[in-house]
């Protein structure tokens, strides 16, 4: 009996960022699983920001047509 596993796989789809008119916040990326379900990876201490406050943004995983930044 061969069992076939399939890999966990996941995208990012949003990300939240904070802006307090000086500077801007990369706070968090999500990512949507390939078994359905959704993680966050927090890129700043959670407990210092609140993600209700997020400007979501969605991701695209296109290619851009201008120069890497």
């Amino acid at each position: 009996m061969s069992f076939m596993v399939m890999r966990k796989t996941g995208w990012p789809f949003q990300e939240g960022f904070l802006n307090d008119g000086v500077q801007e916040l990369h706070l968090f990326t999500d990512y949507r699983w390939n078994d359905g379900s959704v993680s966050r990876r927090w890129h700043v201490d959670p407990e210092r920001f609140d993600a209700g406050l997020a400007d979501l943004r969605p991701v695209s995983l296109k290619a851009s047509d201008g120069p890497d930044q």
